[in-house]
Order: C-alpha cells, then sequence, then structure tokens
C-alpha cells in the first residue's frame, strides 16, 4: 500500500476518533468513509458459531516392534525359568526336611538356582517396565491386546513426543497424524511411554495405528491431539489478526465504517486461524463482522493517528467550563 494512502487513512481518522479510550491499549476507534475503505482495500466478513477444541502439534514416529518382541520372550523364558527353580527348591527342602534324602550342599544349590532365577527375572521385568510403561509390557507378558496385532503386523506402534515442556493429563484417546507424503492416519491412545524420546523433552505417549493406514518403521508423523473438550466460539482468519505490544488484535466493524479494536486474549491456533471460544467477557460473537482484508494498514494507520487523537482530546474543554 503507498504512503499516501497511508497518510490520507492517517488524516481520515485522526479527525473521526470516536472515543479517547480504546479496548487495545494505544489504539482508539475508527470512522472511515468510503473513499477511505476502496482506498485501503479494506474488507470485512461476518464470524460463524462453530465447535472446536484447542489442539496440540506433537512429533511422532513409527517404532520397530522387535525390541519389544524379543524383551517379552526374554521375560517369559526368565519367568518360566524362575518357576521351575522355585519348584525345585521346594522340593529340595522337602527331600532336606525328610531324613535328609538329599545333602545340606544340594540344597544350598537349588535354593541358589531360585535366588538367580528371581534375580534375572525381576531384572528383565524391570528393564521392560522402564522402556514401554506398565500397560503395554502387561499387555505383552500375556499376550493380550494390542501386542497381537503388532507381532501379526495388524497395527503399528507410534511414539509420540510433545513439544518443549509439554505435558497432557489426560491424552486423548484418539489422534490425527500426517504422513510426510500428506497421507492422513488415524491413532488410538494406549498408554503413557515412561521416558521421554531421545533429544525430545516433553512427553512421550504410546498410540496404535491401524494397518490399513500404516506407515513403515521409522517414518515420521505430524501429530495433531486435542488437548481439552470442544467448545463453541468463531473462528478468526489468520489474516484479521494483528500484534500489538505482544496481544494479538482484531478490528471489529460495530456499524458501516466504524471499526473497534478489540484483544482476543482467550484465543487459541487452530489449523485455519485462531478460535475464540465463548465465555463471560468474551468480545467477538457469532454474527459480528471483522476486518479480515487491511487490517495491518488499519493498525499502522490507528498507531499513527492515536497522538493526533490524544491532543484534540485535550485540547477541548471540559464540560461545565465553556464560557
Amino acid at each position: 500500500m503507498s504512503k499516501r494512502v497511508i497518510q490520507c487513512l492517517v488524516a481520515a481518522i485522526a479527525a473521526a476518533i470516536l472515543a479517547p479510550v480504546a479496548p487495545a491499549a494505544g489504539l482508539a476507534p475508527l470512522k472511515l468513509g468510503l473513499r477511505e475503505l476502496a482506498a485501503g482495500q479494506i474488507r470485512t466478513a461476518g464470524l460463524r458459531r462453530l465447535e472446536s477444541a484447542p489442539r496440540l502439534s506433537a512429533y511422532g514416529i513409527v517404532l520397530d516392534p522387535g525390541p519389544l518382541a524379543m524383551l517379552v520372550s526374554q521375560v517369559i523364558a526368565a519367568r518360566a525359568h524362575a518357576a521351575l527353580a522355585r519348584s525345585e527348591a521346594r522340593r529340595a527342602a522337602g527331600l532336606y526336611r525328610d531324613h535328609h534324602n538329599i545333602s545340606q550342599a544340594a540344597l544350598q544349590t537349588a535354593q541358589a538356582g531360585l535366588a538367580t532365577a528371581a534375580a534375572t527375572y525381576m531384572q528383565l521385568h524391570t528393564r521392560i517396565l522402564a522402556h514401554w510403561g506398565l500397560k503395554l509390557s502387561d499387555a505383552a507378558v500375556s499376550a493380550r491386546a494390542p501386542v497381537p496385532a503388532l507381532e501379526t503386523g495388524m497395527a503399528a506402534l507410534v511414539e509420540v513426543s510433545l513439544p518443549l515442556g509439554q505435558a497432557l493429563a489426560h491424552p486423548p484417546t484418539t489422534a490425527s497424524a500426517t504422513t510426510p507424503n500428506g497421507g492422513k492416519v488415524q491413532l488410538r491412545f494406549i498408554s503413557r511411554a515412561p521416558r521421554t524420546a531421545a533429544g525430545v523433552t516433553g512427553q512421550s505417549l504410546f498410540y496404535l495405528m491401524p494397518a490399513q493406514t500404516a506407515a513403515p518403521i521409522g517414518t515420521p508423523l505430524t501429530v495433531s491431539l486435542e488437548t481439552a473438550p470442544r467448545k463453541t466460539g468463531v473462528l478468526v482468519p489468520r489474516s484479521a489478526v494483528v500484534w500489538d505490544h505482544g496481544e494479538l488484535l482484531v478490528f471489529r466493524e460495530t456499524a458501516p465504517g466504524f471499526f473497534l479494536p478489540v484483544p482476543i486474549r482467550s484465543s487459541f491456533i487452530s489449523g485455519d486461524g485462531y478460535f475464540v471460544p465463548e465465555s463471560p467477557g468474551t468480545l467477538l460473537h457469532p454474527g459480528d463482522r471483522i476486518v479480515t482484508g487491511g487490517a495491518a494498514l488499519l493498525y499502522s494507520a490507528a498507531a499513527q493517528a492515536a497522538p493526533a487523537a490524544k491532543a484534540a482530546q485535550a485540547s477541548k474543554p471540559e464540560d461545565g467550563n465553556d464560557d
């Protein structure tokens, strides 16, 4: 937009300030005529009610189930060995107690074998818990879902890592993911991961991916997770939003040619813009019209016109003091 157009808008705005106090710090409501609207290519659109939920973008990767299967087989073997050693130790104790049918050394050997077998099992069980968590480990050792599906290739395991410092008290039961080639994948929650992925400090979660949409092992995924219950509100396009000293701001049209700067503090980013949920004190509602084209120009003109507006207000005589 040319400098002359901006200067014209500033002059028009400075001459048509509606109020000395504005909802957004340092800015005042604006009034523009048809010529200024056309020159600035100012466009507006109405807001519609919709339902949405806060979403968090996370990093996912399709895991190799081989290490889990190998560790499970070791745990099962160690558990069987420990059970056999326990039976042998009991038998040896009985024989030794009944008239010393075996020597004390044989009894001690059986007891030592039991201790070794039990220690091996506990070590492997602790390792599988540390790597895969309680729910997935128990399912693997007992051959319950979803492990059979993983072993037969009917499903794939996905580790989802949240951004730095992020954690979810209640991870969503389902999530959507996108593959590098743009494919869409639906994920089903299994459990929290007991540790974070290498190089990632956010919370990690395990999800299951169905075979018909499964990607090869090692495929990176962009995962979208709903972080709160769905809410009713309005969606503000990105083109309508400007930043004012670290605060998100839009211009709401209160009447033809009249524009009010409105902060949207309770918004959160969605795929198509900024979702503003309905709540007490919300300044945007379904049916409101906001500036979707030329918002940055309006902000620039309003910021430049603000000193002139303050000076004009200061020069007015106070009520009751007119001569």
